[in-house]
């Protein structure tokens, strides 16, 4: 009997019906905050409350890699090019960029007129000053990989800076698009740990006050290049618990989230009419992760008959349908349908548990006892206990760990203590990106431990190849293809982008690159009366 079958729509009465007192403690909590912070007040016109599954952890563009922490950066720090809605990029800091036939050197001309929320004018040394410290070995800057291709910055004068490369990297621009500039004068005064609680930056925000795990209030920057922000007040409230979010927005006490909505309640809310639901396919997937080099059942892992048991083991469907409430869809790749280098011509793993049992059998596996390992995210662990309930149908043994985030990281991170793991990726807005780092033998995210001659020479070569030609297209389908043959990863779904929003606004768009979500707020979301 299939797990998924056993799953009705009333599985528990709707949260709002049941959670009277929640409702009220919710309440009460926001109300205490709202009088704490009254120094900061302005009129409810002014000001945008916006839920959060999670504190930040700090707030450096250059340290910090946290969806949540970049939801507040990205409205204080800037980086040089923006990702725009269908994935494009656009002039930021930088107006104009030229990148050479030979992918060696961008060159780029920076915006004048620029100021920094100290009062300094933004300048080619802030650029140069964001990447060397980023390059340099001794500080502790996030995914330093991505911008290793980066050998020389030559500074023409004030607005005009060269990029020159040790190799071919077409795909290097994207990356200046995921982490904002720094004030070379400020950040060498401060250092990095005080920047990372109190940053400067040029966006249309600045950061005025943060109390952990309560309340984080940017204010509008008046000199903001971009023209003065729609909103005095910006004003980020941490809820972790899906449930309690939802409460505390239907309570009207904060304006608008994204992510972390409620499955069962989706329906419900797309329905009422005093309620905004917008949607948007995603820029990633989630998987169920299978460690090649694990240091518990490394024979095992290492079977392709075992993984292909596993992956024909996996409802994609089922799950999408039931778990997630057809959040999302069923996933077959790291490469989202949506960018030209998707293959189409991959089918689905499909599922089929005798098929299943029948690759177990060829494995000459007997007895196996795997483990898997997911955080503390309701939705992962119920497809955690769905993939433990069908592996135990063909016979294999699935103890399911739950830890919480932190730990988890630190295991898939800096270990190989784990069979199978349940993750996802977000924020894959090019191949490169989707591909590289998880899945070249020596990919800095690649927690399958997956290698592949034929791989590394294709992700080696995408990075010289012109993205819009169609030699890049055929590069990375190939990779496509030859990682749905060797099933390092189940992919389970691609991602959709669910956000909750007030009726009293206007003009949200649910952005698929979700760190650059808020920044609407500057032009682009208005409230409305009622």
């Amino acid at each position: 009997m299939n797990f998924l079958s056993k799953l009705t729509p009333e599985r528990e009465k709707r949260a709002v019906e049941s959670s009277f007192g929640l409702r009220s403690s919710v309440i009460l909590m926001l109300m205490l905050v709202f009088v704490f912070v009254g120094a900061l007040t302005v009129s409810a016109e002014d000001r945008v409350v916006i839920g959060q599954q999670a504190d930040a952890p700090g707030l450096h563009t250059l340290v910090d890699v946290d969806v949540y922490a970049f939801e507040r950066i990205n409205m204080i720090s800037e980086p040089l090019v923006f990702i725009e809605h269908d994935l494009s990029l656009s002039p930021n800091l930088a107006v104009d960029w030229e990148i050479s036939e030979d992918a060696m050197q961008i060159e780029m001309e920076l915006r004048e007129g620029v100021l920094w929320h100290h009062g300094r004018e933004f300048v080619a040394e802030d650029v140069s000053y964001t990447y060397e410290w980023v390059l340099d070995e001794d500080n502790p800057a996030a995914n330093r990989d991505l911008y290793a291709a980066i050998e020389e910055i030559e500074i023409i004068d004030d607005y005009h800076i060269i990029f020159h490369l040790s190799e071919p990297y077409t795909f290097l621009i994207n990356n200046m698009a995921r982490i904002g500039i720094v004030p070379y004068d400020y950040h060498e005064e401060v250092g990095h740990e005080e920047f990372r609680q109190a940053p400067i930056g040029t966006g249309p925000y600045v950061h005025e006050e943060w109390a952990d795990d309560d309340y984080h209030i940017l204010t509008a920057f008046d000199d903001y290049w971009g023209g003065e922000p729609n909103f005095e007040v910006v004003d980020f409230r941490p809820i972790p618990e899906d449930s309690s979010r939802l409460l505390a927005f239907e309570a009207g006490e904060i304006d608008m989230y994204q992510g972390g909505v409620v499955p069962e309640e989706l329906a419900r809310l797309e329905e009422d009419p005093d309620v905004v639901v917008d949607r948007t396919t995603g820029t990633g997937y989630d998987y169920l992760g299978m460690n090649l080099a694990s240091e518990f059942n490394p024979e095992a892992m290492a079977s392709l008959d075992l993984r292909l048991a596993i992956t024909h083991a996996v409802n994609r469907e089922a799950i999408v349908e039931h778990v997630q409430r057809g959040i999302g869809s069923p996933g077959k790749s790291q490469i989202i349908p949506e960018m030209p280098h998707f293959n189409p011509d991959i089918d689905y793993p499909e599922y089929d548990p005798d098929l299943a049992r029948e690759y177990f059998a060829e494995s000459g596996l007997e007895e196996l006892t795997l483990q898997l390992y997911v955080h503390e995210d309701p939705v992962n662990m119920e497809i955690a206990e769905i993939v433990a309930y069908e592996l135990g149908q063909i016979g294999i043994e699935v103890d399911v760990n739950v830890e919480e985030w932190g730990a988890f990281l630190d295991r898939i991170l800096g270990t190989n203590e784990y069979d199978l793991f349940i993750l996802g990726w977000t924020g894959q807005v090019d191949p490169d990106r989707a591909s590289y780092r998880q899945f070249h033998s020596q990919g800095t995210m690649n927690m399958v431990n997956f290698s592949n001659e034929r791989v590394d020479e294709l992700l080696e070569r995408g990075r010289a190849l012109d993205p819009n030609s169609q030699e890049s297209i055929e590069n990375y389908q190939e990779v496509q293809q030859i990682l749905l043959e060797e099933h390092p990863k189940a992919f389970i779904a691609y991602q959709e982008s669910v956000a909750l929003i007030q009726p009293w606004f206007e003009g949200f768009r649910n952005h698929p690159y979700g760190a650059n979500t808020w920044l609407q707020l500057v032009d682009d979301i208005v409230r409305v009366e009622q």
